[in-house]
């Protein structure tokens, strides 16, 4: 991932906004989309399936994977813990959760808050939802670099697939032996999924919950950082949550492309002929900065109505975890800025590295400096405790985690 990609998303929506791509690991041709119109109206189009004409998987697929019915099915049994009124039930324990975050570092007046919080408050809060105490937890750094190494580098990393489909079998048998008021909880005692499909679903929702989240409140931060009008504006309730987090991720989209889709037939987008098989990338980024869609789309305008933006998709489709990252967002900003309201970035912001991988946009580090703050400590969440106790595998040889 480049530092800046949206020069070229623009210069693609205006030359050639369904344009032929290569890709090594996917078969037969490849088309990325890029315009607000025609990515919006793919992401609801029946003629592009979610899922691979041929699939060497041997696993089920997830959600994302799934086209319909068996997507309205499993979705169906995921959907009440996700409205807002169930995901408001998260918030005293994510507000403890980036209190305690905050509090292993203020004190020291500096900090990498992407190692020290922006990756470790989703990876915490997804465990939270799947009922899963801190003693079974694996540390939020190999957490990602399990879901980097298995699902997005290429070739795939099979050492680190079997690391990650064995953490979640251990936690799938843990809420077996270990029923609670959660959704592994409910999920298990529906009857509705086979025991691969149960697994699969904890994978999803593991990966879901927290590699977009992760970009996401990275680049939250990063902005904010470096608008402090506008930081003043949220914090002091001048300019309206939703409103805000809507512009920041219309402006910053955490996945740059939607999944995969594949033509069922041969059809037209834009002015391009797909043929039946081709595959389509809708890059949910560019046509998020469409200034057709959009005016001034490179802009941060907090006021600014950014709906209907394309950063959790669309349709049949569109995230089910929305209201976890509002809400995660709100959370972690004021619980940042609140408690250490002078951070200053300790590098150029041109400096900052982005990576994770090629669908996914997020700064690898945000150095900051802050007055310390000695504030009495603060109590970890209920029911965790301070020291994650599961050994871990160490990280393969090669490209060092993300």
């Amino acid at each position: 991932m480049t530092a800046d990609p949206y020069p070229g998303y623009a210069w693609l929506r205006e030359h050639e906004p369904v344009c032929p791509v290569g890709g090594p690991h996917v078969p037969g041709r490849m088309w990325l989309v890029t315009r607000y119109d025609d990515v919006r109206a793919c992401l609801t189009d029946r003629r592009l399936g979610s899922r691979a004409p041929a699939n060497p998987d041997p696993h089920p697929p997830g959600l994302s994977h799934l086209d319909d019915p068996g997507h309205a099915r499993l979705r169906r049994l995921l959907a009440a813990a996700f409205t807002p009124a169930a995901v408001s039930r998260l918030r005293d324990r994510t507000a403890r959760t980036c209190a305690h975050a905050v509090e292993s570092f203020a004190g020291r007046g500096r900090a990498d808050l992407v190692a020290e919080y922006t990756r470790e408050v989703p990876v915490a809060v997804v465990h939270d939802l799947l009922g899963v105490p801190e003693a079974e937890r694996a540390p939020a750094a190999e957490v990602l670099d399990m879901w980097y190494r298995a699902k997005f580098q290429q070739p795939r990393d099979e050492v680190r697939l079997a690391d990650l489909l064995g953490y979640v079998r251990k936690l799938v048998a843990y809420k077996r032996s270990h029923p609670g008021d959660d959704l592994p909880t409910r999920l298990i005692e529906s009857g509705a999924l086979t025991g691969d499909e149960l697994e699969v679903m904890v994978m999803t929702l593991i990966g879901a919950g927290h590699i977009t989240t992760i970009q996401f409140l990275g680049t939250t931060v990063l902005r904010l950082l470096g608008h402090p009008g506008g930081r003043a504006a949220l914090l002091g309730g001048a300019v309206d949550w939703s409103r805000a987090i809507n512009e920041l991720l219309r402006l910053d989209s955490p996945s740059h492309v939607a999944e995969y889709r594949y033509a069922g037939e041969d059809l037209t987008i834009g002015d391009a002929r797909v043929a039946e098989g081709d595959v389509v990338l809708l890059s949910l980024a560019a046509a998020n900065r469409d200034p057709n869609r959009f005016p001034d789309p490179g802009d941060l305008d907090l006021t600014r109505d950014a709906r209907p933006h394309l950063a959790f998709g669309h349709g049949a489709h569109t995230c089910l975890g929305s209201h976890l990252v509002r809400l995660e967002t709100e959370i972690a900003i004021t619980t940042l800025f609140g408690r250490l309201p002078d951070l200053t970035l300790d590098i150029p912001s041109g400096e900052v590295e982005w990576g994770y991988a090629p669908t996914f946009r997020g700064p690898r580090a945000l150095p900051v400096t802050f007055t310390p703050s000695h504030e009495p400590a603060i109590p970890p969440p209920p029911g965790l405790t301070p020291d994650r106790v599961v050994p871990s595998a160490p990280a393969s040889p090669g490209r060092p985690p993300p």
